[in-house]
């Protein structure tokens, strides 16, 4: 999957900075970018980085088990021999809790590997991750994950913690001109949008709501266009490359000039084996995520439903 890319102006315009700004930060190293002839491109790992408040190891690819998925000193866990554990998710709540987790245990053995729900979840049947995170809308029970986690871990005792509800909106620009106000309006003539990767949670509940209103994926406009994450998805409605998006109304916030139409509010859940529970470091991973300290760190990102964080669910 390539890595969304965006340049200096769209980064400036996300974060309300000035472009010189952003240079700036470039030249100091605060905000890693790749150069494409005379210019920069930022990926969208080092403004998942900028935006969790880390300081992390530039330059190296965010496959799991690379040292800048976890920190610098990661790879000193694994010279040492030391268990390392792959955590699949998205949101950035995911960055804090391994870096929280990783500082208590003085190592990083939490490793990051940014991957959709289906392909964290496949990852995790396949034990090539010890925890994956997942939002899967199944709209025969109106329920979220745990019949989806039924079907892809079969035959495995899995446990599942809740960690956050979070709003899912579509991205319109400021003011809605076109008037949208549903799903339903994704297949106007004068309606283009763009899509999430399949497997993404969000492409799961766009695909299934497009599908209880009776309207064939080929019948929206750009709907091939794919982007790899909320970020990307609400970048491109800020730029006027689509009409909408659906997303997370945090990945909105750090664009002016794209407003949210609520959709519903989705539960983001973490699964891991059973049997993995007591070894000691998943046992402080799950101490770290049900702890108020941490609660209230993620609370404080705003667009988050901490209420329950923690709490076991199966």
């Amino acid at each position: 999957m390539e890595e969304q890319l965006y340049t200096a102006q769209e980064v400036a315009d996300m974060l309300k900075l000035k472009k010189t700004t952003v240079y700036d930060m470039i030249k100091k190293g605060t905000l890693g970018a790749v150069r494409m002839g005379k210019s920069f491109r930022i990926p969208d790992s080092e403004l998942r980085y900028y935006f969790a408040g880390r300081d992390l190891q530039r330059g190296a690819p965010l496959t799991a088990g690379s040292p800048a998925a976890a920190g610098e000193k990661s790879a000193d866990a694994s010279a040492k021999g030391l268990p390392q554990y792959i955590v699949c998710g998205q949101d950035m709540i995911l960055d804090m809790l391994c870096s929280k987790a990783n500082s208590v245990l003085g190592e990083n053995r939490f490793l990051r590997s940014y991957t959709g729900s289906f392909d964290g979840i496949s990852a995790l049947y396949n034990r090539k991750a010890a925890i994956a995170t997942a939002h899967l809308w199944d709209k025969d029970t109106d329920t979220y994950n745990l019949p989806f986690i039924r079907i892809l871990m079969p035959g495995e005792r899995v446990s599942v913690y809740h960690v956050m509800k979070r709003p899912v909106c579509i991205y319109t620009a400021a003011g809605n001109p076109k008037k949208i106000t549903s799903v339903r309006d994704f297949s106007r003539k004068d309606i283009s949008a763009v899509s999430r990767e399949r497997g993404s949670g969000i492409r799961v509940l766009v695909d299934s709501l497009l599908s209880q209103n009776g309207i064939e994926p080929e019948d929206v406009k750009g709907y091939d266009r794919i982007v790899h994450s909320h970020l990307a998805a609400a970048s491109a409605v800020s730029r006027g490359e689509a009409d909408c998006a659906v997303g997370t109304k945090s990945a909105a916030l750090s664009f002016p000039n794209v407003e949210c139409v609520f959709l519903k509010n989705e539960n983001y859940d973490l699964i891991l084996r059973k049997s993995d529970e007591n070894k000691p470091e998943i046992a402080r991973f799950l101490e770290v995520l049900t702890s108020a300290e941490f609660r209230s760190e993620a609370e404080s990102l705003g667009g988050y439903d901490v209420t329950d964080m923690g709490k076991k669910i199966l």
